[in-house]
């Protein structure tokens, strides 16, 4: 028992530390993208904050199989530079005693990983769809994407608007078309410049539209009516965008029950991420071991490509499944299973079992 704690506390220590030092890099290059979106005004500053942590969360869930491979050959590398292995060797301790504390690890951590990947990634992927959802019908000016069209829904009443560009403060928006559709009418405005505001009295969305002109149809007899202004406000309906579910917000259980390729691709990524971590712990072990002479980085980077060319079979893997390259049975296991095995031999050349 006082052995697995040891071994447990290395390989922790190693494990939390390379985790936070990747992550740090990721988070890093997320929030200077974002800072620049909200500079450029296309995202808000309240924002900020809940999408740093979302893509946070994600980035640690993605991150630790890397970081347990690296974590577990930084910790072993040190008890073999330092000898201590060795002493442990001598005093009758052999390699299925330290599979022993790695495993006392892993089944937790990869249990943890599991209801990660599973249950709290897709809901993660929701919420960020929802605020980017949100964000985009906003009332300020910066929350209708430029140069392209905006489709939203209230009612029984559709909108679809488009803004061409806006002025330097993000405020103004330019060369701007609304096109309203009910059953009874269609409505078209073109303009110059509009602006859309809350009225500060009641709370309402008002659309302040300068410079253009309005066409109604009635849909009835056809009739057209044309009206042209200098300025022209209308009280804009909160739009209730629609939110397009990506596979990454699927829940795990849909994705289960669907015969659909993507789905059943999607299935075998998160799969995919789950089993990565037991196999990478598996493969760190054999790959830590160091003469002195070595030092303790000697086979980190060996470590580091056979992940590399491990996650690219995965990422590969996964596009051909979704094209429908190989079968779904065979799914992604024919990854998994060469690096498995590739784990056990160097295992048994290194140590000749577990005893």
């Amino acid at each position: 028992m006082i052995l697995n704690r040891y071994l447990i506390k290395e390989i922790l220590q190693a494990f939390i530390a390379t985790l936070l030092v990747l992550l740090l890099i990721i988070v890093g290059n997320t929030v200077a993208r974002l800072l620049g979106n909200v500079s450029d005004g296309q995202l808000p500053v309240d924002a900020l904050g809940v999408l740093v942590f979302i893509g946070s969360i994600k980035g640690a869930i993605q991150l630790a199989p890397i970081a347990l491979l690296i974590g577990m050959m930084l910790a072993f590398g040190r008890l073999y530079r330092d000898n201590e292995i060795s002493s442990m060797h001598a005093s009758g301790i052999g390699p299925g005693q330290f599979f022993n504390a790695i495993f006392l690890l892993l089944t937790p951590l990869t249990l943890l990983l599991a209801a990660l990947v599973l249950y709290v990634l897709p809901l993660l992927e929701t919420s960020r769809e929802e605020i980017t959802a949100e964000i985009k019908q906003r009332p300020e000016a910066s929350g209708i994407p430029v140069g392209e069209f905006m489709h939203a829904t209230s009612g029984d009443r559709k909108f679809t608007i488009f803004v061409e560009d806006l002025d330097e403060k993000n405020v103004v928006m330019r060369n701007f078309f609304l096109h309203v559709e009910d059953p009874l009418e269609k409505r078209s405005m073109l303009a110059s410049e509009a602006l859309l505001f809350i009225d500060q009295k009641s709370g309402d969305r008002v659309l302040q539209i300068s410079g253009g002109a309005r066409y109604d149809q009635n849909k009835s007899d056809k009739t057209f009516t044309i009206f042209k202004f200098a300025e022209h406000g209308i009280r804009v309906p909160s739009l209730n965008t629609e939110v397009s579910e990506r596979l990454g917000s699927r829940s795990t259980l849909s994705l289960i029950s669907s015969n659909e390729i993507k789905d059943i691709a999607e299935l075998h990524w998160r799969f995919g991420v789950i089993l990565s971590a037991p196999i990478m712990a598996l493969l760190a072990f054999p790959l830590s071991y160091t003469t002195p002479r070595q030092g303790r980085f000697g086979k980190l980077a060996v470590g580091i490509l056979l992940y590399a060319i491990y996650a690219n079979l995965l990422i590969t893997g996964k596009s051909m499944l979704e094209d429908g390259k190989i079968p779904s049975i065979l799914g992604l296991w024919w990854v998994h299973l060469p690096f498995l095995m590739l784990s056990l031999w160097l295992v048994w050349r290194r140590y000749g079992g577990l005893r």
